[in-house]
């Protein structure tokens, strides 16, 4: 675990930005201190490389569609996976690897590719992140309230879940879908919605938001939500420079628990 100095800055680079102005600016603030329980209030999970290991599904199914596609004449690296696609929303991630192709194109090729990663889904033994469950059951003990917050499709996130077996942890009010919001992430709107749900929206530095992804990261972060780098994919720095308070392996790191109180 990795603690940060007091100040963290935040940058944007040229595979993640969006005609957004404030994404496309970087900004300067406070790293936050999570606050342990009693006094956390809500608890915002990432679903996609955080809650589980899902990536390499994506990474294999994504392969194929840019390789098939022309893309790619070489296999897909993780560089390349990390810098284009992790933690992004369809919209985003087809507009930026297919440019010269219509928005309808882009939701077709969308649907496509997460039909296909369902299919993988349904052949995996997906398992929950470990400390998972033991760290969900420590929240509902100590009434802290708890919701997914996902760039995920609907589909994918409920099929996940139930795979995953954390659907009676999640029913729909505690599940947010980022393109079912006016913006995705890296854009803070859907956690803004997680916290509206959990009653928290007064205070997000009273809360805890968990990425994996730079995008995630800096959408919790500009919520002004204390949050905890996943190091399921991306490097320390990485996950740091965007403005995570601490980064760990798992949920069941004691530094973490020792910091949410658990």
């Amino acid at each position: 675990m990795r603690r940060l100095l007091p100040r963290v800055s935040v940058r944007t680079t040229p595979a993640m930005r969006e005609a957004d102005d404030a994404r496309a600016a970087p900004t300067t603030r406070s790293a936050p201190v999570i606050r342990p329980a009693p006094r956390l209030r809500a608890a915002l999970f990432d679903l996609d490389g955080t809650m589980a290991d899902s990536d390499p599904m994506h990474f294999v199914v994504f392969d194929e569609l840019l390789r098939r596609t022309g893309v790619l004449r070489a296999p897909l690296t993780h560089e390349y996976f990390k810098e284009n696609i992790a933690g992004g929303s369809n919209a985003d991630i087809f507009a930026r690897l297919y440019p010269d192709k219509s928005a309808e194109e882009h939701e077709a090729m969308a649907e496509a590719k997460e039909a296909s990663f369902r299919e993988a889904l349904a052949r995996e033994a997906l398992q929950p992140a470990k400390g998972l469950r033991a760290l969900l059951d420590a929240c509902d003990a100590r009434g802290v309230k708890t919701v997914v917050v996902t760039n995920a499709p609907r589909a994918n996130a409920e099929a996940m879940l139930t795979q995953l077996g954390l659907r009676e942890y999640f029913g729909d009010e505690r599940l947010v879908i980022g393109t079912e919001c006016a913006r995705s992430k890296p854009n803070p709107d859907p956690y803004l919605e997680g916290l509206r749900r959990c009653g928290v929206s007064d205070a997000p530095e009273a809360c805890v938001a968990f990425e994996d992804s730079p995008a995630g990261a800096r959408a919790a972060v500009a919520a002004n939500i204390p949050t905890v780098g996943i190091l399921s994919s991306q490097s320390e720095e990485t996950l740091a420079r965007v403005g995570c308070c601490m980064c760990v392996d798992d949920f069941a790191s004691p530094a973490l628990l020792e910091a949410l109180g658990m």
